[in-house]
């Protein structure tokens, strides 16, 4: 018992805000303090595995690392980092030492290991008094769950994985899953146990539940090539067998009476429905923030895990107390920051003397203002009058020098700068019908539309930023002036997703970020589609695909429209940004049991060919100004383009250095391209 009580005294003081509890002086021989073997001490202990869940999902985007968004899929084929330099753009790179891949390692092991803390705990110690046995198997579940959630990011990402069961006091582990199948088989048996134990209800905000590790399971099922048991335990979620769970259709949230945009555009359901789910707090206290965002208001049925985020001191939503909703307090995340409107520039001027004697206006910093009337706190004055435009009455939204505002800059008045920002594949961001091609098969698809992604923003002359930019290029076609490096050229459009529209405060230094989705219903039915289609049953998977699309007002798919790249398309279009993109291409790479995917995608091995690979060549950023010997190709309009620099073998990333060399009774071979 002594080992514990220094383990949960740690993990106590990692997750705890109130000091008041540690004035009471504790030693080796107080193993009989109530505390410690009290039904609060596992709970303590959950508390620090989720703050791990937590700290991956939000904890380090800031100062331009990179870190977090790999699970999510950066540098694949939906979005990747500004530069053409990074891992994630030029992968010959990511190496064994790489401190991207030991950062998932690390701490994924770390909750793994958190969560063994939790089952060793109530399996050795049976004196432990719990409210009723079905909550101590529900807490004995929940740690389950989260170990075995744990070694599904590692297989995904790293494709082999060292496995324990039980706590490690160092870095080494019970033995080596030396293929993918093996380790999805023992996850596999884990969801199964936690969906039968744990609760159809969070125990607390963010907490786990039956339908999370049903999710879970039909995914791993695919895996191993069991498609009639995913069907199944994607359909217990589906009809609420796994608790009360439904695709939100309806208004819902802090907003659900706001008929229109701020834009004009309509927000009536069902589309709307899909633009509440991301919307932040509509009160003005800052602790109040994140309860009060939609992906954890009660009425939101569709949000099945999500990742909490606290703007105030406290953790009143556990058992220590205090006043906030999370166990672990993120301080000024950044995800709209991170993909807020990418905008070079140059100077603030906003003019140039055309070779007529007149002033012209050229996009600068000043590219992007609000409507005519909108005036939040911190929107800057724009230029005067340019060119016979009329600019009275419009605030810049995009000004450097003041507060953060409603587009969400990298930039702070008060000095809080943000590095990182990252781009989102072209084939995402261009909209239905460009000739060029998009990933919007439908100019009606809400999700694509400029409710949800902002392509066209206005500026300060009150006309949109194309026709503006038309009007530029037309004038430097004219010879009046040249567009140098000062003037802006391009806009990466707004993701409405990924930040709010209504910046409630002036000062101070919270961001906007709303509770980030670990699991949306809606990804469950894309997991069935996925499930039926790997049975031959095109007709079901267009008939789940077709509930998303539905509510989205986009036209229905066909069963033959129906193959793995459509479902795969589908799931960007519906879940851009959230999906855990490196685990669904890479569970689909190189995997046997994955038969319906050679239809699309006929080679799968780490040489030449495989999913991961062929999408991210052909979907992925090209970083065209930065070839660095990048292979070129030509698009369909004539122009020369280059591929992301990519190999096969990259589908999964090499196994950290650290892991192999602690395991030092056990050979753990690296994997291929990676060297020894």
């Amino acid at each position: 018992m002594k080992k514990y009580i220094f383990i949960l005294l740690a993990l106590f003081l990692a997750v705890s805000c109130n000091d008041k509890l540690f004035l009471e002086e504790r030693t080796y021989e107080d193993d009989t303090n109530s505390f410690f073997k009290s039904q609060q001490s596992i709970e303590i202990a959950l508390a620090s595995a989720y703050s791990e869940v937590q700290y991956m999902v939000f904890g380090n985007q800031r100062g331009g690392s990179e870190h977090n968004w790999m699970l999510f899929g950066l540098g694949l084929d939906t979005f990747s980092t500004t530069g053409g330099n990074t891992q994630f753009s030029n992968w010959t790179l990511m190496t064994s030492d790489s401190g991207y891949a030991r950062h998932y390692g690390e701490y994924m092991y770390k909750l793994s290991n958190r969560a063994n803390i939790v089952v060793d705990m109530i399996d050795e110690h049976p004196e432990i008094e719990y409210t009723s046995e079905e909550v101590k198997n529900n807490l004995r579940a929940e740690a389950v769950f989260l170990r075995a959630w744990a070694f599904r990011v590692i297989v995904g990402m790293f494709g082999r994985c060292v496995y324990a069961e039980h706590m490690t006091q160092e870095a080494r582990y019970d033995y080596v899953m030396n293929t993918r199948e093996e380790a999805w088989e023992k996850l596999a048996a884990d969801f199964e146990y936690a969906e039968k134990n744990l609760p159809s209800k969070p125990r607390l905000m963010g907490t786990v539940t039956k339908a999370a590790a049903g999710h879970y399971l039909a995914e791993t099922y695919l895996c191993l090539g069991e498609f009639q048991k995913a069907e199944q335990a994607a359909t217990r979620v589906i009809d609420k067998t796994d608790g009360n769970y439904q695709l939100m259709t309806t208004r819902f949230g802090n907003r659900a009476d706001q008929a229109k945009d701020r834009y004009g555009n309509s927000l009536a359901a069902p589309q709307g429905a899909y633009w509440d789910l991301f919307r932040s707090s509509g009160k003005t206290k800052v602790g109040d923030f994140a309860a009060d965002s939609n992906p954890n208001d009660p009425g939101n049925l569709e949000a099945i895990w999500v990742a909490q985020i606290d703007y105030e001191v406290g953790v009143d939503n556990w058992p220590l107390g205090g006043s906030g909703d999370s166990w672990w307090r993120m301080h000024k995340p950044v995800l709209e920051s991170t993909f807020a409107p990418w905008i070079p520039m140059g100077g603030k001027n906003g003019q140039r003397k055309g070779s007529d004697g007149k002033n012209y206006y050229v996009f600068t910093a000043d590219a992007v203002a609000f409507p005519k009337g909108v005036e939040p706190a911190g929107a800057g004055a724009p230029p005067a009058a340019v060119d016979g435009d009329d600019m009275t009455g419009r605030k810049l939204a995009y000004n450097l020098s003041t507060k953060m505002d409603s587009l969400a800059c990298r930039s702070q008045g008060n000095g809080a700068a943000t590095g990182l920002g990252l781009l989102p594949s072209e084939w995402v961001v261009r909209p239905a019908g460009d000739p060029s091609g998009s990933i919007w098969d439908d100019p009606n698809d809400f999700r694509g539309s400029e409710v949800m992604i902002q392509r066209d923003p206005y500026t300060p002359s009150g006309k949109k930023w194309s026709v503006v930019k038309k009007q530029v290029q037309a004038r430097v076609d004219a010879g009046l002036y040249s567009v140098t490096a000062a003037d802006t050229i391009n806009i990466t459009p707004r993701f409405w997703k990924f930040s709010d529209d209504r910046h409630i405060f002036d000062s101070g230094n919270a961001y906007y970020d709303t509770d980030w989705y670990m699991i949306r219903i809606a990804e469950t039915y894309l997991l069935r589609a996925e499930a039926r289609l790997a049975q031959g049953n095109k007709a079901g998977a267009a008939a789940d695909i077709n509930v998303l699309r539905s509510r989205a007002g986009a036209k229905a798919c066909s069963a033959n429209d129906v193959d793995i790249k459509y479902i795969l398309d589908e799931r960007v279009r519906e879940l851009f940004g959230e999906e855990q993109r490196w685990v669904t291409l890479s569970r689909l790479s190189c995997n046997p049991k994955a038969t319906y995917v050679t239809e699309c995608y006929p080679t799968q091995n780490n040489t030449t060919s495989n999913t991961l690979y062929e999408r991210t060549r052909k979907y992925g950023i090209g970083y065209e100004n930065e070839e660095r010997g990048r292979e070129a190709y030509t698009d369909p309009l004539g122009k020369t383009r280059h591929y992301p620099n990519i190999k096969p073998y990259n589908y999964i990333l090499p196994i950290p250095i650290q892991i192999i060399q602690s395991n030092k009774d056990v050979k753990i071979d690296q994997n291929y391209g990676y060297g020894e």
